[in-house]
């Protein structure tokens, strides 16, 4: 092998097993969701130490295929890679990298490029696509060198820790090794190895990997990365969380009165105890009150607005840092582990992690071979209703329900939920339309592209696989939204005031993205991003060509079409994402504002709107007397541009006070003030 490819002595501590020369092996391992094996991993390692890997899994349809070729030098260190096949939604993946004596050239379908290669000046190539055997390969990599850290081609840079042990059987000699590795996305990828530094599994929740036949120990493995996340979260608690004073006040600031649509100028805002106690005039004189009393922050003519509501979530630990550095202080998570969204309020609750305050919702499907991947699955009707009284009683203001669902089960189904005075919403059932499930009880309806399938989805069309996004982006540009048909079903909407959730950001991203350019939902940011971060924003989701990006551009603005029909007609609104967190919704508000709906509305339907759907407006969604502190002070007025969003200058949440700067300064993305 070429000397140029191998790391001086000084910088490799230790070797991989599987070097020049080693024995030949395959390892199997199953990919796992909600405890079923719904895709495999198999990796045959040749006697040369080259690496064959086949990766695929199916979740809901949608899913992976890759085969993958990779190989090694004597440190660990990629030298050749070839992947192919398509990701997760389709679009396709054709990407390798190669070391040629002195040049490191690496090509895939969002970007090309080359590097010159040294003894001392190694990058480690980070795949846009690849199977989870390239993530063992990176922490191996790390692992020998010398500062367990290693720049990253095409940019960044890449570090390891070892976190923690997990005794599989009892046996210390047999125990798997939890390691977190920082710099490939906002938080770390954390990878279990086993004694011979070889991939163990990966757990992601209601996802992850095992050796063949072992699905469950990925629970306990679950538990003990867990611990490592909620010990992270806690220490930047008390690292960037400020805790305010008993009472304090705002002066110099411009109140954003989301309910009239205007900007007070000049108010000075109080604070007792985490509550709004009184906003005056700041020229006022307010004898009874001793400013001596309270601590003041002059706010020097920003603006203040009550926190954003994100209406569409899946809550992790992580997400929560991301919340209210956006801006966002309440969310509404749509489908969770129960006990682990249990976990996850109470810890942002209690302050021991940064997040937001939260509504939850249950959830049911159907068990079929596309279940969704967490909440309860029902076999039948009764097991349905069962779980309908098991969540009234765990005192649930709501419940979705997903694809699945039988049509037959939904009348039934609401008049149960609505005895407990609950809410209904979800995904309409595949075979179902949208109308029919207004007419037997749904209270609001998740995504905009299942009212487009009201109309484009006909009698033998499977709404629970990816042909719910197909149909819409083939189809949805072609769909008269003036015409007789669409008007009364939107005239239905408004006469039972169904509330609808867009989230089409999503799906503006989906039909209008193609792989080698910056998503259009985090353009404005992307430059921000850690540089791995940012490379994963120019890989598209569908396989959008020349022959269909005219046409899937036009479905997606006929999405923002009917969002102002909508609008138009009364159909209340709510603001969810259901992707990234914080800058999703920024996004779909910007996309509000594009549709047609006035900015004032917008920001309306983020904050107040959205605290009324819950049945919390007495407490939040707006800055009056009595309300919680959950505000964010602004530099501009987002009444006149509500990308005024993107912007916090400091975010509060009751008693405590949040620099979003250091915030996403924590996470490795540059600050936007």
């Amino acid at each position: 092998m070429n000397k140029s490819l191998l790391l001086t002595a000084s910088l490799v501590i230790a070797l991989p097993l599987n070097v020049l020369g080693a024995e030949a092996q395959t390892r199997s391992y199953d990919w796992v969701t909600a405890g079923d094996v719904s895709g495999s991993l198999r990796v045959e390692v040749a006697a040369d130490g080259s690496r064959e890997a086949k990766f695929e899994f199916n979740d809901r349809g949608r899913g992976p295929q890759l085969q993958e070729h990779s190989q090694v030098n004597d440190a660990g260190l990629l030298v050749a890679l070839d992947v192919r096949g398509h990701a997760y939604m389709g679009s396709p993946v054709a990407e390798r990298f190669n070391v040629d004596g002195s040049s490191a050239t690496w090509s895939s379908t969002l970007e090309s490029g080359q590097a010159t290669v040294s003894e001392n000046a190694w990058a480690y190539y980070w795949p846009s696509d690849g199977t989870p055997e390239q993530t063992a390969l990176l922490a191996r990599a790390l692992l020998n060198s010398a500062s367990s850290s290693l720049p990253l081609y095409p940019a960044g840079q890449a570090s390891i820790a070892r976190v923690a042990e997990h005794d599989i059987d009892g046996k210390q000699e047999d125990a798997v090794v939890l390691y977190a590795i920082s710099g490939l996305g906002l938080s770390p990828e954390y990878v279990w190895l086993d004694q011979s530094r070889e991939l163990f599994a990966l757990t992601y929740g209601w996802m992850g990997l095992a050796p063949v036949g072992q699905a469950a120990i990925l629970p306990a493995m679950q538990a003990v990365q867990d611990q490592a996340e909620s010990a992270r979260s806690l220490q930047l608690a008390k690292e960037l969380a400020e805790e305010l004073p008993e009472k304090w006040l705002l002066r110099n600031v411009h109140v954003v009165d989301v309910e009239a649509g205007a900007s007070e100028p000049g108010r000075m805002v109080a604070i007792h105890n985490g509550q709004i106690a009184g906003i005056w005039l700041d020229s006022d004189v307010i004898v009874e009150m001793k400013l001596a009393d309270y601590e003041i922050i002059d706010a020097k003519g920003a603006f203040l607005m009550p926190g954003l509501w994100d209406m569409h979530t899946h809550l992790s630990l992580h997400d929560g840092l991301l919340q209210i550095a956006a801006g966002v202080t309440t969310t509404r998570d749509l489908a969770n582990d129960e006990q682990r969204l249990t976990e996850i309020r109470n810890a942002f609750d209690s302050g021991e992690a940064i997040g937001p305050h939260s509504y939850r919702a249950g959830f049911i499907d159907k068990k079929s071979p596309y279940s969704a991947p967490t909440g309860k699955l029902a076999n039948n009707l009764d097991d349905a209703l069962a779980m309908i009284e098991d969540y009234a009683a765990a005192g649930y203001p709501q419940i979705k329900i997903y694809s699945s669902i039988e049509p037959e089960w939904v009348a039934p189904m609401a008049k149960a939920i609505h005895a407990h005075d609950m809410r209904l919403s979800g995904h309409i059932p595949s075979y179902m339309t949208a109308e029919q499930a207004v007419l037997d009880g749904f209270d609001e309806i998740q995504h905009i592209n299942m009212l487009f399938l009201n109309f484009l989805a006909g009698p033998d069309d499977d709404t629970r696989t990816p042909a719910r996004f197909k149909l819409v982006a083939e189809k949805g540009g072609d769909l008269d939204l003036d015409s007789e048909q669409v008007s009364a079903f939107i005239q239905l909407l408004a006469d039972r005031g169904i509330e609808v959730d867009p989230t089409v950001a999503i799906f503006d991203n989906m039909f209008r993205h193609r792989s080698g350019e910056v998503s259009p939902s985090y353009a404005t940011v992307a430059d921000h991003m850690p540089p791995t971060v940012r490379r994963s924003m120019l890989a598209g989701e569908m396989d959008i060509n020349d022959e269909n990006a005219a046409r899937y551009a036009q479905s997606s603005q006929a999405l923002l079409n009917m969002i102002f029909r909508l609008y138009q007609a009364g159909v209340p609104l709510v603001a969810g994402t259901d992707a990234l967190a914080g800058f999703t919704l920024h996004r779909e508000l910007e996309l509000y504002q594009q549709a047609g709906i006035p900015t004032a509305e917008v920001l309306r339907i983020a904050t107040l709107d959205s605290a009324k759907v819950v049945g919390a407006e007495e407490h939040s969604g707006s800055i009056h007397t009595g309300k919680a502190a959950d505000m964010v002070l602004l530099r501009d007025d987002p009444l006149q541009d509500i990308s005024a969003v993107r912007h916090p200058l400091i975010v509060f949440k009751g008693k405590h006070r949040y620099d979003p700067n250091a915030l996403y300064q924590a996470v490795g993305i540059k600050p936007f003030n």
